[in-house]
């Protein structure tokens, strides 16, 4: 009866004035709190510790992981900051904090563009340093599974590497990292997982897209990388024509001067230099986990016990209307035909369905595209977790969401539109749900999947509405059930205003 409820409340879905999507009879999200964490940038990914009413929040500018009690879950306190103290150029990339042990695991990027990176582990209360140990090139996440007994990390090595002498680039291979975790954490044992060459699987980009990795080079060899307009060929001025500034893999490189330090290097294959691992979804046990590999478009899935890769799937194109014109003329009238390029997943809490947010993340932008799909998919799109077939998406509701509940980014229509960024998964009345983040809109959707085949977003949130498209940025992503008050909770680390978003599911 609740199931035949739900259907109905989805079928007359409406618009409030305040913004938000509803219907009668379904979860509602709402922006209860945004708070500063002092830091004027960098605050990007949170974990919640349940156990506890504890959260540990990463910030990548300063260094640092920032411990919160979340016992009154609408107004964090912060009760100790961690000082990494990183050397010049390292990089925190994430952190977790473990399910039962007091413990976070931060995951640190190598100063050197294809140093190993390394995983360390701090005491949650004193910030001591307990364990430290080795990962791939440039770690990018690290999650820990539900019952705590691994953690996986994304080795994603997206850093592309000029040799000077030959004039050629190359680039660091993809991995990942499997920790085995302990109670005691000197007895935490890492194992590394190779990738393999997955050229010619079904789904993944292929080289007739015409696709192109954006990275940043420091031509000028002066310790910075600039967005701005620069002088590359040394001739004293910006020049219209491209600029030939050395190959990859025997394919030369040209550049656009107005483009600064920002390169383009072809996706050419799926092959181990060029397979960026991002995000993880683990299965209920730990037994398992699915990897997205969001610049090929693609899902491995590795067996934890084993430390190996089992299955490879793609995840194909997604086709719906969208807005690509950065014209301020809000018009979903073009058909999007898209790689789905997810940045998050996540398994849906009954282990039947992985859901994915289709951010993006190759070039060029959609209304250059012509020889290919475009990059990003605007979608969450749902997946059968034990064939990887795909069984629908949101299509264009996202964008068409935030448009009609008022902050829709159209500078950024020609270039992936809202962004949803990273996901959680949870139930409500035994009913799936997602939420998203949106990186460019600033806020975040709630999207039903009481049918899996037609994904619903019924709600919609900014953080402020005012913001200019990206401002607030929210990255990381948890959810928070308080078992006191039997409420649902969603906290998003706001990367580019340093701040903390909680956000309120009421259900009826």
């Amino acid at each position: 009866m609740k199931l035949i409820k739900h259907l109905i409340a989805v079928a007359i879905l409406i618009l409030t004035s305040a913004g938000c999507l509803y219907a009668a009879d379904t979860p509602q999200i709402s922006l209860v709190n945004t708070l500063a964490t002092g830091d004027k940038k960098g605050t990007e990914i949170i974990s919640i510790q349940a156990s506890q009413y504890k959260a540990a929040v990463s910030n990548s500018e300063k260094g640092i992981i920032d411990i919160y009690s979340i016992a009154l879950p609408e107004i964090p306190e912060l009760i100790h900051r961690i000082q990494l103290n990183l050397a010049v150029d390292e990089k925190i990339n994430s952190v977790a904090f473990h399910p039962q042990y007091n413990y976070v695991i931060a995951v640190i990027q190598a100063a050197s563009p294809t140093g190993t990176g390394r995983l360390e582990i701090y005491n949650a209360t004193t910030g001591l340093k307990l364990n430290t140990l080795s990962t791939g090139v440039g770690p990018d996440a690290v999650v820990i599974d539900p019952i705590g007994s691994y953690a996986l990390i994304p080795n994603e090595a997206e850093e592309f590497v000029l040799d000077r002498r030959g004039n050629s680039y190359s680039t660091a291979d993809g991995s990942l990292t499997l920790a085995t975790l302990d109670k005691d954490p000197s007895k935490i044992k890492v194992t590394q997982i190779k990738l393999t060459d997955l050229t010619g699987t079904a789904g993944f980009v292929r080289a007739n897209y015409k696709r192109f990795l954006e990275r940043g080079i420091d031509w000028n060899n002066d310790g910075e990388i600039t967005k701005e307009p620069q002088d590359i060929n040394g001739n004293g001025k910006i020049d219209e024509a491209k600029v030939v500034v050395g190959s990859f893999r025997g394919q030369t490189i040209k550049v656009k001067e107005k483009d600064g330090e920002l390169f383009l290097f072809p996706l050419t294959d799926n092959k181990p230099d060029l397979l960026e691992p991002e995000y993880v979804a683990f299965s209920n046990d730990g037994s398992k986990a699915w990897v997205v590999l969001q610049e090929n478009n693609g899902v491995i899935t590795i067996d934890t016990k084993t430390a190996t890769i089992t299955t490879v799937f793609g995840l194909g194109i997604t086709t719906h209307v969208a807005d690509i014109n950065d014209n301020d003329a809000i018009e979903f009238d073009t058909t999007l035909t898209a790689l789905r390029e997810p940045d998050g997943i996540a398994l849906t809490k009954d282990g039947k369905y992985l859901i994915t947010a289709d951010e993006g993340d190759s070039d060029p932008k959609a209304s250059k595209v012509r020889y290919g799909p475009a990059a990003g998919g605007r979608t969450i799109s749902v997946f059968d977790a034990a064939t990887g077939d795909l069984l629908g998406d949101t299509g264009n509701q996202i964008d068409s969401s935030v448009h009609g509940a008022g902050f829709y980014p159209e500078s950024r229509s020609d270039n992936k539109g809202s962004e949803p960024e990273m996901m959680v998964a949870l139930t409500i009345d035994n009913i799936n749900y997602a939420v998203a983040g949106l990186e460019r809109a600033n806020g975040v959707a709630l999207i039903s999947l009481v049918d899996p085949k037609q994904p619903t977003v019924i709600g919609i949130v900014a953080i402020d509405k005012t913001a200019e498209a990206g401002a607030i940025a929210p990255e990381g992503i948890a959810h928070f059930y308080d078992a006191k008050t039997k409420r649902h909770y969603i906290y998003t680390a706001n990367e580019k205003n340093g701040s903390i978003s909680i956000f309120r599911i009421d259900a009826n």
